[in-house]
């Protein structure tokens, strides 16, 4: 094990670099959790706005959703004219436009699930973000009680008379469980949200340098000429990759557990755990990769950075992924952290989607489908470093 044990060594030396990493990667990610947990926290309370509302289709259905936003917020009806509608916006005279097409009712009935309704906003503003989780909610709950055997009247009539009861008390609706987390849990949502950039951070920066030492040439040659055979100096190098990378995410399991107490270890917070699992695989992938180019630390740090930050932007660990464009989410697909966000919306109730194992495990099979990728382009990387090394 003279490999592994050389591995470790050579960990420890670069062991304070990468502990100011986590100590100040971690405080970001807290303070960025507990801002996001007070927005989460705080959009959830029963706040009246002046909407806004065109009714093209003037049926049964957009009659009742009309019902249920005018028994939380006061209604304006406006006319179908885009110069009146971005004046009224502009000078705030509402806060927030509901466009409800023609045609809104039969494809409630259909089942669609995009595109129901159009909104004029005004940018930036949070309660647009809240009014947009109660038509959808309420959407849902229709489309559910539709699902069930229900005639139209009769879903609108039970979904209305749902929300019509709890007005006063503004809740996500889940037909599964109660949603109404307790502030550790909230946190626990928003620290593993953050999770993805601080952890492949932590192991792009600290596993790439390591490996890039094994890989070079008079070093690999000298253990070529020593009784360590090829196999068991991967595997010795593996192992490595593997303990460096359950050490960093140990890290953040017990930072979690440090901050929100027991919970962590309660169902919602094990999926949580569960899924950041994940990305230790997909990090030492994407090390194994760049080594393999025995790049500089200055030039392992940039990379770094387009990587972890570039996909934290475009999939969701910074801006919620209900706030990204059609098109970015597009892009955002073909990235691994665009799937682990998935999850984590799923489980802490803010995704449009309700939370359902078989969807659970469906985002982790894409994460794996993902890293099974990497990996082998991983080998095809260290293929083309040995073919370099040997000319």
């Amino acid at each position: 094990m003279q490999v592994f044990k050389a591995f470790i060594k050579t960990a420890f030396k670069s062991f304070p670099s990468i502990m100011l990493y986590f100590i100040i990667f971690t405080s970001l990610a807290l303070l960025m959790a507990y801002a996001y947990t007070d927005t989460t926290s705080s959009s959830f309370k029963s706040v009246e706005l002046q909407i806004g509302i065109v009714d093209k289709d003037h049926s049964a259905a957009s009659a009742a959703l009309s019902e249920y936003l005018d028994s939380m917020h006061e209604l304006i009806s406006l006319e179908n004219q885009k110069e009146v509608l971005l004046d009224r916006l502009f000078y705030r005279d509402v806060e927030y436009i509901l466009v409800i097409p023609e045609g809104f009712e039969d494809n409630l009935l259909s089942g669609k699930d995009t595109n129901l309704f159009e909104t004029v906003q005004i940018p930036g503003i949070y309660s647009s973000a809240f009014v947009d989780q109660q038509i959808n909610s309420y959407l849902k709950t229709v489309k559910l009680y539709l699902s069930g055997g229900y005639s139209l009247e009769d879903a609108l009539s039970h979904s209305t008379d749902t929300f019509l009861d709890t007005a006063n008390n503004v809740q996500i609706v889940n037909f599964n469980e109660d949603t109404q987390h307790s502030a550790s849990l909230v946190g626990i949502f928003s620290f593993y949200q953050f999770i993805p950039y601080v952890l492949a951070s932590m192991i792009l920066c600290g596993l790439t340098p390591i490996l890039t030492t094994f890989w070079q040439k008079d070093l690999a040659k000298r253990i070529s000429c020593s009784s360590t055979s090829l196999i068991s100096r991967n595997l010795q190098l593996a192992l490595g990759s593997v303990t460096y990378a359950f050490f960093n995410w140990g890290l953040f399991i017990l930072t979690s557990r440090i901050f929100y107490g027991a919970e962590v270890f309660s169902e919602k917070g094990l999926l949580c755990i569960l899924n950041s699992l994940m990305l230790l695989p997909l990090s030492v992938a994407l090390s194994l990769i760049i080594s393999s180019f025995s790049p500089s630390w200055n030039a392992t740090n940039m990379i770094n950075n387009i990587l972890s930050l570039g996909m934290s932007f475009i999939c969701g660990v910074f801006i919620p992924q209900s706030q990204l464009g059609e098109n970015v989410l597009a892009v955002a697909k073909f990235l691994p952290f665009y799937w682990y966000i998935k999850n984590n919306d799923l489980i802490s109730g803010s995704s449009d989607e309700l939370f359902t194992y078989t969807a659970y495990w469906q985002n982790i099979g894409v994460q794996l489908l993902f890293i099974g990728a990497l990996f082998a382009i991983a080998l095809v990387a260290s293929k083309m470093r040995l073919a370099r090394q040997e000319a």
